[in-house]
């Protein structure tokens, strides 16, 4: 190992801890390692929330690449002290969305591809799971982006209003909402013994 490798090896070593804004700064001079450090940090997040939103694991990979070919394209356009994944969500929403549009037409859920698991693997979880998931899916498409950012991808109130550009009122409506339609769903398919 030359004296080279070793000051590569070292200098790769500590761009994997800069932060994201860091990262950012470098990719923007060309930095193709730092563009990797992103793209290893964010890819499997927003991967799951394409595959969510759009429920094609092909569309949501072929929206994941554009995601990341304009992180590295067009990186001038994030400013620095704002929330880096919120910034990366919000390029992969708008591709969604325009997938979404293109596409005008309903796609049947396919129940082996999609990305939500169920954690216990009991058959009754697994059940469940699917039904939920199924709910989800048919969902119209302001709740269902709203459940799914809030639930699944751990966003809070004021980060949704931020991302999706919609007042506070307007998120906690559609989660409201979201959650009543799946509850009222929910509850007619599992009819329980009266006591």
């Amino acid at each position: 190992m030359s004296l080279a490798d070793v000051f590569i090896k070292r200098s790769n070593q500590n761009i994997s801890e800069l932060t994201d804004d860091e990262l950012m700064s470098l990719i923007g001079s060309g930095d193709k390692f730092a563009f990797q450090v992103i793209y290893e940090k964010y890819k499997a997040r927003i991967f799951h929330f394409c595959l969510r939103t759009l429920n094609d694991r092909e569309a949501a990979k072929d929206v994941l690449q554009e995601v990341f070919i304009r992180v590295f394209k067009k990186n001038e356009s994030y400013k620095k002290g704002t929330s880096f994944p919120g910034w990366l969500h919000s390029i992969a929403r708008n591709l969604c969305l325009n997938v979404i549009r293109d596409r005008k037409i309903t796609v049947e859920f396919d129940e082996f591809n999609f990305g939500y698991n169920a954690l216990d693997t009991s058959e009754q979880d697994v059940l469940l799971s699917e039904i939920l998931n199924k709910e989800i899916q048919r969902l119209p498409d302001i709740y269902r982006e709203a459940i799914i950012l809030f639930e699944y991808e751990g966003y809070s109130y004021p980060q949704i209003c931020e991302l999706i550009n919609v007042p506070l009122s307007t998120v906690r409506f559609r989660i409201f909402k979201a959650r009543e339609i799946l509850r009222g769903k929910l509850a007619s398919l599992f009819k329980f013994p009266e006591e």
